[in-house]
């Protein structure tokens, strides 16, 4: 009887770890996808491909998941997650949707591209889907650092590396949409404004939106008109941004800087820079800028008993004294009596014949400034700070290249109007009631209207 309990047992715990094992082997974690917009948000799979775990990875993204997306297919979740996108303004007709993408696991990149463009295209959403595939050491450090996905730090770390002057506090808070403009036009904003094109937005205020007439989702409005709406895809054609030049796959356009002067020449005198010569507090310029300085014909300072220029002087007890005066009832206040008239000592003072400047020297070694000549110096040979550059007199010309992208054209049976929409116009609709924003500065979101405060944007 024992024996058979013990093996009785013995088959429940078997089969209890069994049952324990395998559900563990189908929920253990097989791959973590980050999606980044500005609302950023971290998804892990099971083997089954279900979702594990969902995460916000900043306020944004709260608004954008639900628990109840926990448990869901991957295709399910990101069907609900860009839903949210639309209901809360990151996805619509007017602007294209910019999504930075990574896949770690069992899923591919390619795989979770394709499942995004599918989804996108069929709610009509134009987007512009970043694959990351290599993050490195330093992208993870950096995503510490700024609390920012490795994804986004590995974008972040392609465009400082194409751009020198452009420093990573500058773009690090920026939106994925932001990160593509200043990439693509070499602009940013200071902190808190929102780059789009030559602008910087910031919302300053929010007012309720008038009721009015407005085309459906999807439809947009053209010489008064409803069209049916879609996003630009891409062609086949790679295509360069303004100013660059097709070559291959790459993009290339030649940059022209002036190149930095490297050797001077003098009629009469030396080069040298202003601070060397003393001209900083006299004259304008930089201390660095080069003149020729000619002290041929240069003079020195003298005592005032040496100069001979008509002034009063008189020595006493080896020392120089000047600017005599009368002796007064109280004596010579501040000054030295000698003999029957006041004087100033004079013994420490260098001073030069015809000077206009006033200046009081401190050595004989000293030239007299008036007495110097200044003129500008012939610049004979420049040189480039850039050693990828090539000289060319005095320019310094070098390549700029960057990745071609494929022509953002409207799919077949769509005509592209205001040169980047896409409207079907053998599909229109009625306006609708809607939301409307009258005043300037203003944008619809939701039923309010935004205001912002618009200044230009800057260059790197």
């Amino acid at each position: 009887m024992k024996k058979r309990i013990i093996l009785s047992i013995a088959i429940f715990i078997f089969l209890a770890i069994g049952i324990i094992g395998f559900i563990f082997f189908n929920n253990r974690t097989m791959s973590t996808i980050t999606l980044d917009i500005n609302p950023s948000i971290e998804i892990t799979l099971t083997r089954k491909g279900k979702i594990k775990n969902i995460k916000a990875l900043n306020d944004d993204a709260k608004s954008i998941i639900s628990k109840s997306m926990k448990g869901q297919s991957l295709d399910e979740t990101l069907n609900d997650i860009t839903d949210s996108l639309i209901k809360n303004g990151y996805a619509n007709g007017d602007e294209r949707l910019e999504i930075i993408i990574n896949s770690n696991g069992n899923l591919s990149n390619d795989s979770l591209e394709k499942k995004l463009k599918n989804i996108f295209n069929n709610k009509n959403i134009d987007s512009n889907i970043i694959v990351v595939d290599d993050i490195s050491k330093e992208d993870i450090e950096l995503s510490k650092k700024y609390n920012i996905t490795a994804a986004k730090a590995a974008y972040i770390n392609s465009i400082i590396k194409e751009n020198d002057n452009l420093k990573i506090s500058n773009i690090v808070n920026e939106s994925v949409k932001e990160l593509t403009e200043t990439k693509n036009t070499g602009k940013f904003c200071e902190e808190g404004y929102t780059l789009e094109g030559d602008w910087c937005y910031k919302e300053v205020g929010k007012v309720p939106a008038t009721s009015g007439e407005v085309c459906p989702r999807g439809f947009f409005e053209y010489e008064g008109i409803c069209y049916k709406e879609t996003g630009m895809i891409d062609g086949t054609k790679n295509v360069c941004n303004e100013e660059f030049t097709l070559d291959g796959e790459k993009c290339i356009r030649s940059i022209e800087k002036d190149a930095i002067p490297s050797k001077y020449s003098c009629t009469s005198g030396i080069a040298m820079t202003r601070l060397e010569a003393g001209l900083t507090t006299k004259t304008s310029g930089d201390a660095n800028d080069i003149i020729c300085v000619d002290t041929s014909n240069a003079t020195h300072p003298m005592s005032p008993c040496e100069v001979n220029d008509g002034t009063e002087y008189t020595i006493s007890g080896g020392k120089c004294y000047w600017h005599k005066a009368p002796v007064i009832a109280a004596g010579c206040p501040g000054k030295v009596q000698i003999g029957s008239f006041c004087w100033d000592d004079a013994s420490n003072i260098l001073i030069c014949v015809g000077a206009r400047d006033g200046k009081q020297y401190n050595s004989r070694n000293e030239y007299c400034e008036d007495s110097v000549k200044y003129t500008n110096p012939k610049i004979t040979e420049y040189k480039c700070e850039d050693k990828k550059a090539t000289l060319v007199e005095n320019k310094c010309i070098y390549k700029e290249i960057e990745d071609s992208h494929k022509e953002r054209i409207c799919p077949a049976s769509y005509t592209l109007v205001d040169n980047d929409r896409c409207i079907d116009t053998s599909k229109k609709e009625n306006k609708v009631n809607g939301f409307i924003c009258e005043g300037e500065n203003m944008r619809l979101k939701a039923s309010s209207c935004i205001i912002y405060d618009i200044i230009e944007s800057k260059s790197y």
